[in-house]
């Protein structure tokens, strides 16, 4: 008979740098299909990790990195009895392009990573030290940065592209135009109809093309604009019923099983969870 494994999550968010970290373990199902404003890099610490990205199931063992660009949908759960348990961590595009310039002197753009799974011991290495050094309130600020150009960089330069193969126009105005609406305006319900009347399209070709532009559908982008604003106010102290209300969701309930859908626990396991470094 296969053991018990119990679910855990930590999350840690790093003052100084605002990367923020996570470690967690899960013996089945662990979150819904969902994407990130961030990247999303990761390495597998035990057992096998599955998960559908770009059209295609994988499955990530010890020490594989995952590489994840903004905007790309996902779901995750343990792909065999033993469960897995992982590291993983948010960077911004802005913190890429910071490391970037400053290690080529020049404006850079944030990479783009054409692999899911990377198979690179040094880089996985790197990655973890990276982690466990945001994790820790004892680590000063010269510590978390010497870690953060130590695995982000490597990571960039070996496996990183210049830029995202174009599937869709992030730059069409009429699907920019109905980002920047969904990015303001999150707390209202829309409808297609009025997206596409926004854009000039039918309601398929809005769909479509924004899809296409940003890796998901409008309803999924706004619901991942939702979670990451209901996020900052529970953080900010926040009763989650006026979280809800304020996001646009239903009610309470409704932003509990959002929640817990996208990241594998509910609003108040996620603060129980978080810790702020504050090093630097």
């Amino acid at each position: 008979m296969p053991r018990t494994v119990h679910d855990q999550v930590r999350f840690w968010r790093h003052a100084g740098t605002g990367l923020e970290v996570l470690n967690g373990r899960f013996g089945g199902h662990a979150y819904d299909r969902h994407a990130h404003g961030t990247y999303a890099i990761g390495v597998t610490l035990h057992g096998r990790q599955g998960f559908s990205h770009r059209g295609r199931r994988h499955v990530s063992t010890l020490g594989t990195v995952i590489a994840m660009n903004p905007d790309e949908a996902h779901d995750g759960e343990a792909a065999g009895d033993e469960g897995f348990s992982y590291w993983m961590l948010y960077p911004e595009p802005g913190l890429w392009r910071s490391l970037l310039a400053d290690a080529t002197d020049r404006p850079a753009d944030p990479p783009f990573f054409a692999d899911t799974l990377i198979a690179d011991p040094a880089t996985a290495r790197g990655l973890v030290r990276l982690c466990r050094a945001v994790s820790d309130p004892h680590a000063s600020r010269l510590e978390v940065d010497h870690a953060l150009a130590g695995a982000l960089l490597p990571l960039a330069r070996r496996h990183g592209r210049s830029a995202a193969p174009v599937d869709g126009d992030p730059h069409d105005a009429s699907v920019a135009r109905i980002r920047d609406l969904l990015h303001a305006h999150y707390d209202r319900d829309f409808r297609l109809e009025e997206l596409a009347a926004e854009a000039g399209r039918s309601r398929f070709q809005v769909s479509r093309a924004f899809a296409a532009a940003y890796g998901l559908p409008p309803h999924a982008w706004l619901n991942r604009r939702r979670l990451e604003v209901a996020r900052e106010l529970l953080l900010a102290g926040q009763p989650a019923a006026e979280v809800a209300a304020a996001v646009g969701f239903v009610d309470q309930s409704h932003l509990i099983r959002r929640f817990k859908a996208s990241y594998g626990i509910t609003p108040g396991e996620f603060l129980a969870a978080c810790t702020t470094v504050q090093s630097g």
